[in-house]
């Protein structure tokens, strides 16, 4: 007569096939926390993203007098005290450090590629046709780092079709 009792290797068996069970059960329970945990922290880069870019364009909107002040050295008016230009220095540096972080949360493939696509799109226009910009960069530079200065500076040398590596 057979004996139908389960033996210890059996006994065994049918706990390592239930302990791979819950392993599968635990990495699949984990990739969809990395998966949900990538996508909050896309989002958040991409509010991030905007609420830098947007910063300076809000202040304009809230301050009449900033916002003729830098339309005149956007211009490249040579007609602005040296007070007045620092100020609107420290302007277009807030603006080109929100196209930075665009730069660099785009090589990190960390925003849409189609806000920086347009984001890109804008910065580019800016500096190419506002005079005030090169004077900007002639001064300021120094401020960025590689590879967003040489990116930067290619635009300035018309080399504006160029792309981020």
């Amino acid at each position: 007569m057979r004996n139908n009792k389960i033996s210890l290797q059996g006994l065994a068996h049918i706990g390592e096939f239930i302990g791979g069970i819950a392993i599968i059960i635990s990495l699949v329970y984990l990739a969809m926390q990395v998966s949900d945990s990538n996508r909050l922290l896309r989002s958040q880069a991409h509010y991030n993203a905007l609420m830098l870019a947007q910063g300076p364009g809000a202040m304009m909107v809230q301050n009449r007098e900033l916002s003729i002040l830098v339309g005149r050295c956007q211009a490249g008016n040579d007609g602005v005290s040296s007070a007045a230009l620092a100020r609107c220095h420290q302007y277009a540096l807030m603006e080109i450090n929100g196209w930075e972080y665009l730069y660099y949360q785009h090589l990190d493939d960390s925003i849409p590629s189609q806000l920086w696509v347009g984001s890109d799109a804008y910065y580019r226009n800016e500096i190419q046709t506002k005079a005030g910009y090169e004077k900007f960069w002639k001064d300021y530079h120094i401020a960025y780092a590689e590879p967003f200065h040489s990116y930067v500076a290619a635009i300035f040398r018309k080399e504006s079709d160029i792309l981020p590596q």
